[in-house]
């Protein structure tokens, strides 16, 4: 049985957590409704330099001007992307920490390197930013131009053409299985070395993103087959997509934002609206697009039911080839 003193003083300690929580649910809406107050880190798991790095620094200029704040990028690579981005889910959730991931948020849970946090439940999806479609090109003396004569030429020859390859063993073996063909597939530490070999002949062909290798297309030292996207390039219109010739392969990357669990949905939604208008803007596209990348954006809704679509699409390729799967991913 409690006494006067011990009753009041119950009293007061209740009375006093009611008028903190009260404080902190009324400061919280204000607090996302005063954003951006500061300066925003948009975290980037790759080193700088490198492609994802020098978009991201394009769209971190864009985004400065949106909001009215500016966007310091801040390089954290390492662990395949896993490094950068479980620093931004520990991160507190208010706006001021954001990710510029990458399909390997997807990807690394299911294939490894398994990272140390769930992506669903650890990040808020804002918006996609950037796409970018994967590209086949051959020596400019490959007895074949299109996907078509490469289907049939590879399937009359099993395991006679060489593909290279920076490391890309799950797009390359999800083309040869999608397409019904066998080629010798050759990986390389870095695009650059990939396409080179192509190019000398010591390779017939070269697997990369159509950034890397546009200079080598539109320089004629390799010529382009087929482009792994759902539509033919602005840069490269006369270069037909793997669907065009019946062959149900589409293969992207995609770079886009997220935040921390638990963000505030009024700034998911500012970021989301003002990535939108960055997408839709010249100053981007007009960046964008000579490198065969395109600008995308949705809502996180949206956005959050590609990340699932996404995750189920490649359980399923990992269940069908299971030799892709790295030991620290196997169940």
């Amino acid at each position: 049985m409690k006494t006067g003193l011990s009753g009041a003083l119950w009293q007061t300690t209740r009375a006093f957590l009611a008028m903190i929580a009260c404080a902190f649910a009324t400061a919280v809406p204000t607090l996302a409704q005063d954003y951006p107050a500061q300066l925003i880190r948009l975290v980037v798991p790759y080193p700088p330099g490198g492609s994802t790095d020098i978009v991201a620094r394009n769209f971190a200029a864009l985004l400065t001007k949106e909001l009215g704040q500016n966007v310091l990028v801040e390089n954290r690579p390492g662990a395949a992307t896993n490094i950068g981005a479980d620093a931004v889910a520990k991160a507190r959730p208010d706006g001021y920490t954001l990710l510029f991931g990458t399909s390997g948020q997807v990807l690394n849970p299911i294939f490894g390197p398994v990272p140390p946090f769930d992506l669903m439940s650890s990040l808020d999806p804002v918006s996609p930013v950037v796409r970018v479609p994967f590209i086949v090109a051959a020596h400019k003396d490959a007895p074949f131009s299109t996907p078509r004569e490469l289907v049939a030429a590879a399937r009359a020859s099993p395991g006679k053409f060489s593909i290279s390859s920076p490391q890309l063993d799950l797009y390359v073996d999800l083309l040869k299985s999608r397409a019904g063909i066998d080629l010798l597939h050759v990986t390389y530490k870095g695009g650059a070395a990939a396409a080179t070999d192509a190019i000398s002949g010591q390779v017939n062909m070269v697997y990369a993103l159509v950034p890397v290798l546009i200079p080598q297309l539109q320089g004629g030292r390799l010529k382009a087959l087929g482009v792994a996207s759902n539509r033919r390039l602005a840069v490269l219109p006369g270069v037909p997509t793997f669907v065009e010739a019946g062959i149900d392969y589409e293969a992207t990357v995609w770079f886009g934002l997220l935040a921390p669990a638990g963000t505030p949905k009024t700034i998911l939604n500012r970021l989301s609206q003002a990535t939108q208008k960055i997408a839709e803007s010249a100053a981007f596209t007009d960046k964008l697009t000579p490198i065969g990348a395109v600008a995308v954006s949705a809502t996180p809704e949206e956005f959050r039911a590609q990340l699932v679509a996404e995750t189920a699409f490649w359980q399923q390729v990992a269940k069908s080839m299971p030799h892709l799967v790295a030991p620290d991913a196997k169940k």
